[in-house]
């Protein structure tokens, strides 16, 4: 596993030969999937590396299955970030996945040879049983489509049911995690507790004698089992089988499974099985949540309001949401930039609606085999649908609904601290705990201070590495900044990711867009030659205007910044200008890229390739 991610792959393109290994995921302009590379042919066919292909998108590569075997060429890079402020770590989010590539292939550069089930392969088992229990899933996702299910409704029902997310819009996802129940989108213990309590009721409830208890345990666990392998194996549900399987096998020996032990043997299990998943940030939220249910739950069990039967039932939803938040909010807010006071009440709504469309389930597929009631199941599976979205969109238009923070690795380290020990044995008595809770607050207010300053963005210059977009920001304080480009009409939606990672956060505005010579008391621009406060220069070159001006004195800038549309050569620059680095934009050519690296090598001027090096964060004094 570990060699496979420290492959090292030659920058030269070959030809490979793959087994797809995930349902392909459309986008506008591409088609992306997960591989596992092959080598060899028939039995002496071995699994090398896995791979993340992305193909350009036409009619035929929309037709890619799991399971298709094709021959494709293309250069294989090693995954790795674009260097962006505060940018999400796809490189992490591969490796996690065991990726130890990625490859852009072209139209008429890839061909299909069989798909999985035209041809006897020798896979993995692992590999094997994952290719077939997501071809399942495709069988399932089609009776769905037979019923009449489509739109937004058989997405999220798809994505509640199967896991099967691909389909989801942005923004729905946005909607989903602004209001804090992107929990409900993945499957999780909350998604198998609704089918464990049908089993209890339909299976085990009937089980009196010991024998019998025994093959409903045994068919309860296969039936769980199978759902997760139908799911794909995401952790946080294989965390929630591996519970459910100790739970039954201590109720057979008289023992309780359900305990913050089983907890931590499922953890153990999971990471024996595969060690990558301790960084998966799944792994990590549903294993806190369910840590905070465990032990926070039960000390509230003994409040007089839990004799009265429904107030207890609202009253113990509400405990278990609350907990699970609890225990999450410290890690989303560091990992995602953002939380919302509502998480807890909007999974208080969400969640009968979500058991309703999961109980739906059987019906539906058995509405859509037989084909009696589809058009009233896929009208009763659509309106649950919409009421649960529509809430949550009532929710987004909350004031606070979301909140973007800006926490640093060591203040999430301290609320995980103060969280632990508020649930040590000296924190029991009631005096204790209000003594504890009070220092423990007045402490974090204390440090979150402390880390909002730390946090607190300095002047500075960032060369974002955008191949589509060629941007420069200069940053002298949260409240004023300016973002420099050539993209007059669409710089605001192609930065918009930057800006939802890193503006949101580190601004308290949205910085000045100068695509034109402008000037004011802080900065000015007069074609493409930048001048501001804190003595910065910088040259943007995005054509050939500079190009055969004669009689000019050398001027001294402190960067030059070469984009695309730029095609001449340093040494002409090098009579007007003496720069101190030279910015090699990750939107050049590669031919032109390397001439402009050797041309810079002859000069003697320093150089940085966003191509290599991603992009260039600058301090200003």
């Amino acid at each position: 596993m570990w060699e496979n991610l420290r492959r090292v792959w030659t920058d030269e393109e070959r030809e490979y030969h793959a087994i797809l290994l995930n349902t392909p995921q459309i986008s506008p302009r591409t088609v992306g999937a997960e591989a596992m590379l092959m080598s060899g042919n028939g039995l002496a066919m071995r699994q090398t590396s896995k791979l993340w292909l992305t193909f350009s998108r036409d009619s035929l590569a929309e037709t890619l299955r799991t399971g298709d075997e094709l021959f494709f060429k293309g250069r294989i890079r090693r995954p790795k970030n674009k260097g962006n402020p505060e940018e999400f770590d796809y490189a992490e989010y591969l490796a996690v996945k065991g990726i130890s590539g990625r490859v852009f292939i072209g139209k008429e550069r890839w061909k299909r040879i069989h798909g999985y089930e035209d041809k006897e392969r020798h896979l993995s088992l692992g590999i094997d049983l994952r290719i077939k229990a997501l071809l399942w899933r495709d069988r399932i996702l089609e009776v769905y489509r037979n019923t009449g299910l489509q739109g937004e409704a058989l997405d999220l029902f798809a994505a509640l049911t199967l896991g099967e997310k691909s389909g989801l819009s942005d923004e729905l996802k946005d909607i989903y995690a602004g209001v804090g129940v992107s929990h409900v989108l993945a499957l999780s213990g909350m998604h198998l507790g609704f089918l464990v309590a049908m089993l209890n009721l339909f299976i085990l409830s009937y089980c009196r004698r010991h024998y019998l208890r025994l093959l409903g345990a045994m068919l309860a666990t296969v039936l769980v089992w199978g759902y997760t392998f139908l799911a794909g194996l995401p952790p946080s549900l294989v965390r929630a089988a591996l519970m459910y399987s100790l739970m039954l096998s201590g109720s057979l020996v008289g023992r309780s499974g359900f305990s913050v032990n089983s907890l931590a043997m499922s953890a153990v299990l999971m990471l024996c099985i595969n060690p990558l998943w301790f960084y998966d940030v799944g792994f990590q939220l549903s294993f806190l949540a369910m840590f905070g249910i465990l032990t926070i739950c039960p000390r509230f069990q003994e409040l007089p309001l839990m004799q009265w039967r429904y107030v207890r039932w609202i009253f113990q939803s509400l405990l278990v949401s609350f907990a699970a938040q609890l225990f999450t909010v410290p890690l989303v807010a560091y990992r995602f930039g953002t939380f919302s006071f509502y998480s807890a009440w909007a999974t208080l709504v969400v969640s009968p609606l979500t058991a309703l469309l999961i109980y739906g389930m059987p019906l539906i597929l058995l509405s859509g085999i037989t084909g009696i009631g589809t058009t009233v199941c896929a009208w009763w599976i659509a309106r649950v649908g919409t009421w649960q979205n529509d809430s949550l969109r009532a929710m987004m238009e909350w004031p606070y609904a979301v909140v973007h923070t800006d926490w640093s690795l060591w203040f999430t380290l301290w609320c995980y601290v103060v969280l632990c020990a508020w649930l040590m044995p000296f924190c029991r008595s009631y005096a204790r705990r209000v003594q504890f809770g009070l220092m423990s607050v007045i402490l974090t207010l204390c440090a979150f201070a402390v880390n909002r300053q730390f946090c607190r963005i300095r002047p500075e210059i960032v060369f974002y590495n955008h191949s589509s977009c060629p941007s420069v920001h200069v940053i002298y304080s949260p409240e004023r900044s300016y973002l420099f480009s050539t993209e007059e009409d669409s710089v605001r939606e192609r930065m918009s990711y930057i800006a939802e990672s890193f503006w949101a956060k580190k601004l308290s505005d949205v910085p000045v867009v100068v695509t034109a010579d402008f000037r004011d008391n802080y900065i000015s621009s007069v074609h493409g030659l930048v001048a501001g406060r804190n003595g910065i220069s910088f040259l943007m070159l995005t054509d050939d205007r500079w190009d055969g001006i004669k009689g000019m004195c050398q001027a001294e800038v402190d960067y030059l910044y070469v984009c695309r549309g730029y095609h001449g050569s340093m040494h002409e620059l090098s009579r007007l200008f003496n720069p101190r680095c030279v910015v090699l934009d990750a939107s050049l050519w590669r031919n032109e890229r390397r001439r402009y690296i050797q041309e810079c090598d002859r000069l003697g001027w320093s150089f940085h390739d966003m191509e290599a090096k991603g992009a260039l964060k600058v301090a200003l004094n």
